[in-house]
């Protein structure tokens, strides 16, 4: 099955499922079915692209890099010692 059947198979699904809701007067399942569709569309057009364009230098698709540690300059902390007697 390719991808124009796939999304017209999920869509009469969707459609059918969103009519009986409207049916039944449950508007809150209406909108949750619309988001779901919009979800699994999306999850099929998308799942044999790649993730990025490719490019060595490409800062967005090179995602977040781990934070360095911070090296900590400047004035030392100093422990308080009690007072000696």
């Amino acid at each position: 099955m390719n991808d124009k059947e796939q999304l017209r198979e999920l869509h009469d699904t969707y459609v059918w499922e969103v009519n009986a809701a409207v049916g039944e007067g449950r508007l809150d399942l209406v909108w949750q079915l619309a988001d779901d569709y919009l979800d699994q569309a999306l999850k099929l057009m998308t799942a044999g692209e790649s993730a990025g364009c490719g490019r060595p230098d490409c800062a967005v698709c090179e995602g977040a890099r781990p934070a360095r540690p911070v090296r900590r300059r400047g004035w030392r902390r100093r422990t308080r010692s009690g007072p000696t007697t």
